[in-house]
């Protein structure tokens, strides 16, 4: 009878104690998240860059012919395609599908789901853009997503 008698005249102050380790919970909730997110930005950043090499940011290695990145690329593409996977997990739920389209729209120029790979955005025709200015601003918006925000 003491002990409710006790916990019911120093309720504010329990309530206080409770509330205070929930804020401080939640905090090192925040400062844990936002420092895997980092290290994970940190990863993929690197790990793109590494993979791409001679290709982005300056594209020093860019084959002479115009179909001539398409075999590059299909080599590239299953360690690209870990570290866009690995690093999914890490993007907020409300941005997935913007990553998801920009990952797609790297990979794929026709457009249809059902193609995999298709680089035809990145060979030289004379019709299109210049396929290294598309290159980079295809990676530049995948990379986008590892930036602090």
């Amino acid at each position: 009878m003491q002990a409710i008698e006790v916990i019911i005249n120093n309720f504010h102050v329990i309530a206080g104690y409770v509330l205070l380790a929930c804020f401080v919970a939640y905090l090192n909730y925040l400062i844990n998240s936002r420092n895997r997110f980092a290290a994970a930005s940190t990863k993929f950043h690197s790990s793109v860059l590494e993979i791409l090499m001679g290709l982005y940011p300056v594209p020093i290695n860019w084959p002479k012919n115009g179909v001539g990145i398409d075999p590059i690329l299909r080599d590239a593409f299953p360690r690209l395609q870990i570290a866009v996977a690995e690093f999914r997990p890490h993007i907020p739920l409300f941005r997935r599908k913007k990553y998801d389209n920009c990952w797609f729209r790297y990979r794929c120029s026709t457009g249809r789901e059902i193609d995999q790979q298709c680089y035809l955005h990145y060979m030289d025709f004379n019709d299109q853009p210049d396929p290294k200015i598309t290159f980079k601003q295809n990676v530049d918006a995948l990379l986008s997503f590892a930036k602090k925000t």
